[in-house]
């Protein structure tokens, strides 16, 4: 009994050391901008003719995958999420803190010291819109997000 109770908690240790010491799966890998389904590309270059392409990545969004489309048009950095079939599922745009609505500069203000704030983003998925920040707070980085009140939004 003592013999299989070792023979077990050995294996389990095998085992527990070969997942934790096994790369991470990436949320996102990126992929050559050719490999992007046509129709995927014709509908991001209809919604944003002037944006240039940086980079392309594939994702899973629900379970299903899913490419994203990375661009800058001036100043604007946009990425954009789309199924294979061109179904849009959301833009995330870089957007200037003095471009925020009022109600939604004056809640992160409440929350964060502006100098925390490494980005700002507006999201519009679907019918929503809201506005997400990567902030830093001491040695941690952190994301907030508003809706256009001034609400905030759990991600």
């Amino acid at each position: 009994m003592i013999r299989e109770c070792r023979w077990v908690l050995g294996t389990l240790a095998v085992v527990l050391a070969n997942v934790a010491s096994a790369p991470a799966q990436e949320a996102e890998q990126k992929v050559s901008c050719a490999s992007v389904p046509a129709q995927v590309r014709t509908a991001f270059e209809k919604m944003f003719p002037r944006a240039m392409i940086k980079a392309c990545a594939t994702e899973l969004e629900l379970g299903k995958k899913a490419f994203e489309i990375s661009s800058r048009e001036g100043k604007i950095n946009r990425d954009v999420l789309f199924y294979p079939d061109a179904t849009l599922i959301v833009v995330e745009e870089s957007i200037d803190f003095d471009q925020l609505p009022e109600p939604v500069r004056e809640a992160v203000q409440k929350a964060v010291p502006r100098q925390a704030i490494k980005l700002s983003e507006k999201v519009t998925r679907g019918e929503t819109v809201y506005y997400e920040f990567h902030i830093r707070r001491g040695n941690k980085d952190e994301e907030l997000a508003f809706d256009p009140m001034g609400k905030e939004v759990k991600l």
